[in-house]
């Protein structure tokens, strides 16, 4: 079987190239065969209130690329460039943190780049915390 395949729970949203759908009242599996189709779980959007640190932003950022709202020519670059930034204050923690997303993001692998940063964001908060920690470069991004 080829292409996305997921599961969706009774009553679940997700959006495909736009449209936002709904599953009924049982679960489902969703095969999307279109190789170029935007699919995002509602359950995986952030809402822009939340988007209040940089590895958020990226997240945010990557979002709307998925739901087709930002250009790739034009976001692309301004996330790669973000992330070399990242790439600094994550080096000491894990040097292969951010390498990895940068080259998901360079592959157009999207959904793994948000499920990646999921993973970051509690670092992200625990750096964010400390008092004194010099990350004053993750308090100020630049991307969507």
């Amino acid at each position: 079987m080829s292409g996305l395949v997921f599961k969706v729970a009774p009553g679940e949203r997700f959006i495909i190239n736009g449209a936002t759908l709904e599953n009924g009242d049982k679960p489902a599996r969703i095969r999307v065969v279109e190789g170029d189709a935007r699919v995002l779980r509602c359950r995986d959007a952030m809402h822009p209130t939340e988007v209040d640190t940089p590895v958020k932003q990226i997240y945010y950022a990557i979002q709307l690329l998925v739901t087709g709202d930002l250009s790739e020519d034009e976001t692309v670059p301004a996330i790669d460039a973000e992330c070399a930034r990242l790439e600094e204050v994550f080096d000491h923690i894990d040097p292969e943190l951010i390498p990895v997303l940068r080259s998901m993001i360079g592959r157009a692998n999207y959904y793994s780049a948000m499920c990646h940063l999921r993973q970051i964001m509690p670092i992200e908060a625990e750096l964010l915390a400390l008092p004194g920690n010099g990350a004053a470069p993750l308090r100020q991004a630049k991307v969507a």
